[in-house]
């Protein structure tokens, strides 16, 4: 029987400037309908499943292509989590994300046009833990008061930052930072897809997963962050606090925030809520 479980909750708002919400999120198979994304929503679970997923997809495209693009994604993402209970090989993930890229191309309303989604996700697997990354929404780590970043963004400041060419301040603040060379949408036969998985992470009791999108990523400085995370008593306070801060601080685009923490089954918050029969999902749309 697994030692830990998986307390997780995720925040969306569409901002205060947008007026489409073309931001979605996978919480371990629950996710916004196309209706509760023009509100935004919350959502809440527990799980001690030995196989789960999570992920933040940020549509792109413009009108209700972006919308349509990061829903196609989630919802593919239950179908996939479904057929596969007891896990997905790196073969089986990569397979799905090419059929997946290629789903969401031909939602594009027409040639000239195109429709696509980042999506960034955690994949568990009873201890150990996958990151999959395409586009430029992020996943942090945040541990023994550290935080650290477990993705690289797939945009063109991001190359510059390697080569040298660009300063990390100097990306922050650049008008081409939200230029991505990578999304779901792209054609998977096109040599520039190509995803991001990393190897199995060693997780530890007490750690805290952050997957967000650039509306949170440009409102809200890493420190910030860390503070936040470090103040949080739970997940579901940590999600309000860091869509708060993005939206005091401006709110320029639909803003996720989706919190994982590792927690040993010893947590007598984790036995009380199975004695009472704690409903182990629960959703609020804003």
């Amino acid at each position: 029987m697994a030692e830990w479980y998986l307390e997780g909750a995720a925040r969306n708002h569409k901002g205060l400037l947008r007026a489409e919400n073309e931001d979605n999120f996978y919480l371990n198979g629950k996710w916004m309908s196309l209706a509760a994304m023009e509100h935004g929503g919350r959502m809440m679970t527990e799980s001690a499943a030995p196989f789960q997923l999570y992920a933040v997809c940020d549509g792109m495209g413009g009108e209700a292509a972006g919308e349509l693009a990061s829903h196609e994604a989630v919802q593919a993402l239950g179908v996939l989590q479904a057929r596969h209970l007891k896990g997905l090989s790196n073969l089986e993930l990569m397979s799905a994300m090419s059929i997946l890229s290629d789903q969401i191309f031909q939602l594009a309303p027409s040639a000239q046009e195109h429709s696509g989604t980042t999506i960034t996700g955690i994949l568990w697997d009873d201890g150990l833990l996958r990151v999959i990354n395409i586009g430029d929404s992020r996943v942090y780590r945040l541990r023994g008061g550290m935080l650290t970043r477990l993705t690289t963004d797939h945009s063109e400041v991001q190359r510059m930052v390697d080569m040298g060419m660009m300063a990390p301040f100097q990306a922050r603040l650049s008008p081409k930072r939200h230029l991505i060379t990578q999304y779901l949408g792209l054609p998977s036969a096109n040599p520039a897809f190509e995803p991001y998985l990393s190897a199995p992470l060693h997780v530890q009791v007490g750690d805290l997963y952050l997957l967000c999108s650039d509306g949170l990523i440009d409102m809200v400085e890493d420190e910030a962050i860390r503070r936040t995370l470090l103040r949080a008593r739970d997940t579901t306070e940590a999600v309000d606090s860091l869509v708060q801060q993005a939206l005091d601080n401006g709110g320029h685009d639909n803003v996720t925030a989706l919190c994982v923490r590792i927690r040993a089954k010893g947590d007598m918050n984790y036995i009380a809520r199975l004695k009472r029969g704690w409903h182990r999902v629960h959703e609020r749309h804003e």
